[in-house]
């Protein structure tokens, strides 16, 4: 009984990057077709099976707890996902996961796109990822960075705040700039 849950959970796993269903992912391709994604899509935009790997799991059945703990390092397709413990929380009907949390040195990679912090946190119900303790993202050289970064995935929004600890720091570098400018002779 207690391998067919964790297989369930494991299965379940399978929706952490994937934001949209298939059906409203088809849709939304076919209006957006020379759009670029927003952060949120082109951050965790995955698809395919998801493998972890860690030195311990621990399954708490009563409590309906999951927790990967030991150089935790979660793949699925090119997105990585390090960090020193995983929690995996998950509903009794049905087994549902009902929130995701990575804690310890956190780091998702979806090359060129990296995301950095202390605590990762995604809420099934509602759809969105909280990443806080100094949360760091990067793209080639654009780098913004503040105290909490949040994102609602079924609105393509992304709200960076700054906190008590300071202020969002934002460098965009032009692509006019990004390349060296070649004047002709």
């Amino acid at each position: 009984m207690k391998k067919s849950i964790i297989l369930f959970i494991m299965i379940g796993l399978l929706g952490i990057s994937l934001p949209l269903s298939a059906s409203k992912r088809k849709a939304t391709s076919a209006k957006k077709v020379n759009k670029k994604p927003s952060l949120s899509k082109r951050m965790f935009n995955s698809e395919g099976p998801i493998h972890i790997i860690s030195n311990r799991l621990d399954a708490d059945n009563k409590k309906r707890v999951i927790t990967f703990s030991g150089h935790v390092v979660a793949k699925r397709s090119n997105l990585t996902l390090t960090c020193n413990k995983l929690t995996v929380l998950y509903v009794a009907k049905g087994g549902e996961i009902s929130k995701i949390t990575a804690k310890g040195r956190v780091v998702i990679k979806q090359p060129p796109r990296l995301a950095t912090c202390e605590t990762a946190i995604f809420f099934q119900k509602s759809n969105k990822v909280v990443l806080m303790g100094s949360p760091v993202l990067s793209e080639g050289k654009n780098r913004v960075s503040g105290d909490k970064v949040t994102f609602f995935l079924d609105s393509d929004k992304t709200i960076i705040e700054g906190g008590k600890k300071g202020r969002v720091s934002t460098t965009i570098v032009p692509k006019s700039q990004a390349v060296p400018f070649k004047a002709k002779p």
